[in-house]
């Protein structure tokens, strides 16, 4: 499965949000509202959201809104097609050999033709074949070796530029979810350099590529990875260079005021697609879900997704114009162990894993089950298993059976009791204690907060003092090995598991790969998870893949999972079609149905 990092509530002040717009709001219910309002808890930090340091839902969102493609996920996690944008087939089996197509008089925003030479950048990016660290030149990629370092050769593209045949190295069963556009090529090239048309910037490109000229392709690159950056601390206007805001799909970026909101409305070169009726939409950041919910009520804000609480649901099921959306969301909390914290430098591997498998035993999960998430989801369970197989699959149990989750799952007295020995064993105690520091985001995210004063206090019983830190730039800091401790949520993007490898697995040069935050590099683990793409998997071969991993991932101690989101959306009621979906982007997937 592909995945999204999930951030809550990042503290940025968000007082008057709603009266930096201009737009004026019609009253609540009027069937020819052509404006929609949606809050978010965190601000947008990039127009790139395939940066790793930029991975984001709420990126994410607006990739989705302005992107377009080959296929998408509907609400029943199935894939469909979107034939409206192009097609795609397997030519030839062995080697895999795809061809894609898309369909003529498709146009970029600023009246470009989209070709098949657009298709080459997510290759670019994402294959590595295109890095080269010698020279500079890399491409900070979250998706990095995902499948797309298995093509390297160029693409066979026809001569009305519409048509590009792929040739993979390897087979790879995830093929269907790699091709489609990303930032279009010739407004990228002219970022760096300014100078050329259209066609010459996409010419310069595509040269580039096909003879590997590594000074065009740095200077590209790290635009690329820098320029789209800015939309936390940089309003889009007038000033704002307008290639970055060259898209494809069926809204164009307006404005946007930092830390604020941003403003989309419809693109009228937009053709793949139904015509949106909603003509506008804004992205309004509202931190705090109690805030959300007001504006929800005050019919400043149309649809909110907020961090649920039990007060919370009740409050909106109490707003008459309200409706609410319980759903399972695809996404999974958990407690990473970072192997290059502080606390564990210099320590040798038995001591470290001795220390990490101390702390780790007195997580108090099912304590933080019951006392925050089952005031929302009353059926909530903790969640043993990391692959992720949620607990309403029949693969949970029977992972969990094998995995070496069991020491995590005793009773309270019987966990603490092995991580006491295992503390004394080192020399730490309630006296000399182990020092953590336990890294996390926004103070205004309440369940987090939560979560980390239980942990806290139940690792103080036996001798580890946690240094409890929330921080308003937490999504900035990860990987930089400052602290011991973090909690991550990963919100799945599809429904295959090629995106694990991401995060735990290695690079070619023995380094981690981009989204493996906690350095974890374990051969095993990588060689097995390479076979999500590399192979055509049934359950069973996938379930065994997936134990091995397990099995890694605990005899390591590096994690444990925590539970499933428990997540609600709610909406004005005279919205109509608002469907949220497990995968991400959960409440925009389906925005060309909404309508009032």
């Amino acid at each position: 499965m592909k995945f999204s990092r999930i951030i809550r509530a990042v503290a940025i002040a968000a007082v008057g949000v709603l009266g930096t717009s201009g737009l004026a709001v019609a009253p609540a219910g009027a069937n020819d509202r052509t404006l929609v309002r949606i809050a978010e808890s965190n601000v947008r930090t990039s127009l790139n959201s395939s940066h790793s340091d930029h991975n984001l839902v709420e990126n994410g969102t607006v990739a989705y809104l302005t992107g377009d493609g080959f296929n998408y996920y509907n609400n029943k996690s199935q894939l469909v097609k979107k034939t409206g944008f192009g097609t795609y087939r397997i030519v030839k089996n062995k080697p895999l050999t795809i061809e894609t197509k898309i369909n003529k008089g498709l146009v970029w925003s600023d009246g470009t033709q989209i070709d098949a030479y657009d298709l080459l950048e997510p290759w670019v990016v994402n294959s590595g074949h295109f890095d080269n660290e010698a020279r500079g030149v890399y491409w900070d990629a979250v998706g990095k070796g995902a499948g797309m370092q298995k093509i390297s050769k160029f693409p066979v593209i026809s001569a009305d530029s519409l048509t590009a045949t792929w040739t993979f190295d390897e087979f790879d069963s995830s093929w269907e979810l790699f091709f489609g556009i990303g930032m279009p090529v010739h407004a990228l090239t002219q970022l760096a350099y300014p100078t050329l048309s259209d066609g010459q910037a996409k010419a310069r490109f595509v040269n580039a590529v096909k003879k590997k000229d590594w000074t065009v392709l740095k200077r590209i690159a790290d635009q690329w990875n820098t320029a789209y950056n800015f939309v936390d601390t940089k309003p889009i206007d007038s000033t704002t260079n307008p290639n970055l805001l060259i898209v494809a799909g069926a809204y164009t970026i307006q404005s946007s005021v930092p830390g604020k909101s941003m403003t989309l409305v419809a693109n009228p070169r937009y053709k793949s697609g139904p015509k949106p009726t909603i003509k506008t939409i804004q992205l309004v950041t509202i931190p705090d879900s109690t805030a959300m919910g007001q504006a929800l009520a005050n019919g400043e804000v149309d649809i909110i997704a907020p961090q649920a609480t039990a007060a919370l649901v009740n409050s909106l099921r109490a707003q008459p114009n309200t409706r609410v959306y319980g759903f399972g969301a695809a996404t999974y909390e958990h407690l990473d162990v970072d192997l290059k914290g502080p606390a564990w430098a210099g320590m040798s591997a038995a001591k470290a894993n001795d220390l990490r498998r101390a702390f780790l035993l007195t997580v108090p999960r099912q304590e933080i089950v019951d006392k925050l998430v089952k005031t929302i989801n009353p059926s909530a369970r903790v969640l043993n298993s990391i692959t992720p197989y949620f607990n309403a699959d029949p693969n949970h149990n029977r992972m969990a059976a094998s995995s070496g989750v069991q020491p995590y799952t005793a009773a309270e007295a019987t966990r603490l009791a092995a991580a006491r020995a295992l503390l004394t064993k080192h020399g730490y105690s309630v006296a000399n204690p182990l020092k953590l520091t336990l890294h996390w985001g926004g103070p205004t995210n309440e369940r987090r907060k939560n979560t980390a004063a239980l942990m806290v206090a139940a690792a103080a019983k036996v001798g580890i003092e946690i240094n409890n830190k929330p921080s308003a730039v937490w999504s900035q800091e990860l990987g930089n090995n400052k602290s011991d401790l973090q909690f991550f949520a990963w919100s799945q993007t599809s429904t295959v598991f090629t995106g694990l490898r991401t995060i735990y697995g290695i690079n070619e040069d023995g380094g981690p790969r981009n989204s493996n935050f906690i350095d974890w590099l374990n051969p095993t683990v990588d060689k097995a998870l390479a076979r999500h793409s590399d192979e055509i998997l049934t359950a069973a071969q996938a379930f065994r893949v997936n134990q091995t991993f397990e099995r890694e991932y605990f005899k390591d101690a590096v994690g444990l999972p925590l539970f499933q989101w428990a997540s609600i959306a709610a909406a004005n009621k005279n919205l109509k079609n608002v469907k949220p979906s497990a995968l991400s982007p959960q409440i925009v997937w389906n925005y060309w149905e909404w309508k009032y």
